[in-house]
């Protein structure tokens, strides 16, 4: 009876140790410069110039990067606070819809769905009051194909130049962003990106790269390609 009691006693003390581990538990890890997904089976190549944050593996949302170096527009010299700082987010999920069709429910505004309003909350361009279309790529990873959707929100902001000044300036501006979408399987991998209008094509040009490291062969598939080599 006392050892039922020793053995009780002390699977309660290890059980919220346990439980923390698994709360603790994340998407991926970062290993030579290069982002491995636990879950998903796909791999990343971490930019120099974007600082990375992986997140709970029990999360859609694998991971998010911001721009270390970034472009502050003339409005804001005196107010670098208000830039839009570039961030790029990668969310993988459940789709039955090809990458084209999904991506057209994303940004249609008549659209609606659980599974959108989970996504529109942590793309930020999708939550502008009002989208233009910019265009669309064709977006190849391996052997599948997907979309890069590009849009543009125009804003207008009062800016405060200084903590001493009295009232502030308006400010007409522009955000750009993307929206790539690819499917594997079952899943669909989303990567949003949202930035200042007048520094889009420098921050993109990261971006590309950053699109460019993405690779989506399972490693179980390498290993067999390895060993018929």
């Amino acid at each position: 009876m006392r050892r039922l009691l020793c053995v009780t006693l002390a699977l309660l003390i290890l059980a919220p140790a346990a439980d923390a581990a698994r709360k603790k538990a994340k998407a991926g890890k970062v290993n030579d410069g290069v982002y491995t997904d636990a879950k998903y089976d796909f791999t990343l190549k971490v930019h120099d110039n974007w600082k990375i944050s992986i997140k709970k593996d029990k999360e859609n949302v694998r991971l998010t990067m911001i721009q270390k170096k970034y472009g502050v527009p003339a409005d804001y010299i005196d107010a670098p606070d208000n830039t839009e700082v570039p961030k790029l987010t990668i969310i993988v999920d459940t789709c039955s819809l090809g990458p084209h069709a999904f991506l057209d429910s994303l940004v249609s505004r008549k659209f609606k769905s659980k599974q959108k309003s989970r996504i529109v909350g942590k793309f930020d361009l999708l939550q502008q009051q009002e989208i233009i279309p910019k265009g669309r790529k064709r977006w190849e990873v391996g052997e599948l194909s997907g979309l890069i959707w590009t849009g543009q929100s125009k804003y207008i902001k009062e800016v405060q130049t200084s903590a001493s000044s009295v009232g502030g300036k308006r400010v007409y501006g522009s955000y750009g962003g993307i929206i790539a979408a690819i499917k594997r399987g079952d899943n669909v991998i989303l990567v949003h990106m949202m930035c200042e209008w007048s520094f889009f094509d420098n921050v993109m040009a990261e971006v590309r790269d950053i699109l460019a490291g993405l690779d989506l062969e399972p490693k179980a598939e390498k290993t067999k390609a390895e060993d018929k080599s």
